[in-house]
């Protein structure tokens, strides 16, 4: 069996909105910037995902829409569980349960629940990108990981953090 791909992009810099419903805020015009810089860099780098799952989300939506533009058309699946602030479980479950048989699954997500999975999933991998991820998993940041198994196996630990990209690694 292949091994998979796993992309964990968290959404671009948004706006404050005051007096705006959280899940109604767009991208800031520095958000907008990032996301075209992480989909170039995904594009430049073959990081091109078989199938997107986003939250429903303003700012992810737009945060992918933007990113896409640089890569090559991929199916969409907006995901209410991604919509999600917590330890990461949801969009594990999101992950094992709609999956698939696809190679190169992107999740396009909030914090905090992006850098716990990220964090829980990165059982070995690149130690110094492993502290970054640690420290701050920055909006429009970008992990890669691989598994070895399906994606219902997916679990704690069983990925290689394979990259960590943060958008100030692209200025």
């Amino acid at each position: 069996m292949p091994d998979r791909q796993l992309f964990l992009l968290r959404h671009a810099k948004a706006v404050i909105g005051e007096g705006m419903e959280d899940f109604d805020r767009p991208l800031a015009v520095r958000g907008e910037q990032a996301a075209q810089a992480m989909g170039r860099y995904m594009a430049l780098h073959g990081l091109v995902p078989d199938l997107v799952l986003c939250s429903p989300a303003r700012r992810t939506s737009q945060t992918w829409e933007i990113a896409a533009r640089e890569l090559p058309a991929t199916e969409v699946h907006l995901v209410e569980a991604l919509y999600d602030f917590g330890d990461g479980e949801a969009l594990l479950q999101v992950i094992r349960e709609q999956g698939g048989s696809e190679r190169r699954l992107l999740l396009v997500t909030h914090n905090p629940a992006t850098q716990h999975l990220a964090l829980a999933l990165a059982g070995s991998g690149n130690p110094v990108q492993r502290r970054q991820m640690l420290e701050k998993y920055p909006t429009a940041g970008l992990a890669a990981l691989t598994h070895s198994g399906t994606w219902p196996d997916l679990a704690a630990a069983t990925c290689r953090l394979d990259a960590f990209i943060r958008p100030r690694d692209l200025a």
